[in-house]
């Protein structure tokens, strides 16, 4: 039986990892979209690189969590760190060569999105990994509580990457880069050394998950976290792009330096709400469920209507509290809906519809922005307007312990 000891150092090492990862993902939008614009990527050339760079993140997280369940949490959430590091590295080495002239624009084009690719195949181990080992410690009446500290350790990532990416640039806007990517590695060989398989997972490993992407358990949380992920990633994909357009910015170190202040505030707001206010007062998932689409829809009327750059910044502080509540909200109701060793299935496929909805994104956002600059918040604002009504019919099981 696990330790409170080894809990709270495998959950130190799980906040730790996702940190970094974080880390790397937001640096992803605060470094790289200003720099494709910089050598001549269009909004439209850079978001299909993106999303076809996500495809196979889709099919391979069901895959890693399959072998979280079989294997192991420890091994997968390793492999990801090691994925997620050397991918860093990689994209960094690809955009070096955008800077340097190393090769044409297609060639740039090429290095990017294979470099990105390899990033989303391998560490897209992580997720799965990660809410299946917090499953695990973690009883039942607690689990948003448990799943709400991954998304804090996500939050403080999406923190501390544009402090990182702000301050380092200074050196080279690619410098950071650089810097989480073996900082990522680094991560990788403490929790080889430190971090322990729980016993929870050890003792249902034997049992074989047949759960299905199809399963109606999952369906509910499905639909809403691929829609979540699509409006949150089509913004962030144009977010740079609608800063130009909407406000005058040119400078590509002022726009990521505007973009970077935009998603610190929502970074903020849900570190806050996570890591502080939901370990204190501790909703239920069926709660937060029900109250994220109201708010999520009305972050992107203020962020398509911000008259100033102050405004656009308040946009993204209710985007962080929307996000707050989403995360242990579907996170936590979808563990809550299946079994012990279904866990790590589960997360992969909840990672595959995230990841659904990041490979539509970077397409659909772009195209909206052609037509109007604001039209992809309003398109967001719209959808979530009709599934925060689909929420309200949604059962979420109850815990019993």
């Amino acid at each position: 039986m696990d330790t409170d000891k080894e809990k709270l150092r495998g959950k130190l090492i799980l906040a730790f990892g996702m940190t970094l990862f974080a880390i790397g993902q937001s640096l992803l939008f605060i470094v790289v979209a200003p720099l494709a614009q910089e050598i001549g990527m269009s909004p439209q050339t850079f978001g299909i690189i993106l999303g076809v760079s996500n495809i196979p993140l889709l099919i391979a997280a069901p895959m890693w969590g399959k072998y979280s369940d079989k294997v192991g949490r420890r091994p997968g959430f390793i492999i990801g760190l090691l994925g997620s590091g050397s991918g860093t590295l990689l994209v960094a080495l690809a955009l070096q060569g955008a800077i340097s002239g190393w090769y044409s624009i297609a060639w740039i084009g090429f290095a990017f999105g294979l470099s990105r690719a390899y990033y989303s195949a391998t560490g897209s181990a992580i997720y799965p990994a990660s809410t299946a080992y917090m499953a695990d410690v973690t009883e039942r009446s607690q689990r948003a509580q448990g799943m709400a500290l991954i998304g804090g350790a996500n939050s403080m990532g999406s923190i501390l990457g544009p402090l990182i990416g702000g301050g380092l640039a200074a050196f080279s806007l690619l410098f950071p880069m650089y810097i989480i990517g073996f900082m990522t590695l680094g991560g990788a060989l403490i929790a080889y050394f430190f971090l322990k398989e729980p016993t929870r997972h050890a003792d249902t490993r034997s049992k074989v998950s047949t759960l299905k992407f199809t399963d109606p358990r999952l369906r509910p949380f499905l639909i809403l976290w691929s829609t979540f992920f699509l409006a949150f990633i089509a913004l962030n994909v144009i977010t740079a792009f609608y800063i130009t357009a909407k406000f005058g910015i040119t400078d590509p170190p002022e726009v990521a330096a505007t973009a970077g202040w935009a998603l610190l505030t929502l970074a903020v707001v849900i570190t806050v709400a996570q890591g502080l206010v939901f370990q204190v007062f501790k909703p239920s998932p069926t709660l937060l469920v029900k109250l994220f689409g109201p708010i999520y829809a009305i972050s992107f009327l203020i962020i398509g209507f911000a008259p100033s750059v102050t405004v656009l910044y308040m946009g993204y502080a209710v985007l962080g509290l929307a996000f707050a509540f989403a995360t242990p909200g579907i996170n936590g109701a979808a563990s809550l809906a299946v079994e012990p060793h279904e866990q790590g299935t589960a997360g992969g496929y909840l990672a595959a519809a995230n990841t659904s909805g990041a490979i539509l994104g970077p397409l659909l956002g772009p195209f909206l922005f052609e037509i109007q600059p604001n039209l992809p918040m309003l398109a967001a604002a719209g959808l979530f307007g009709i599934l925060s009504i689909y929420a309200l019919t949604i059962k979420v099981a109850k815990h019993d312990d």
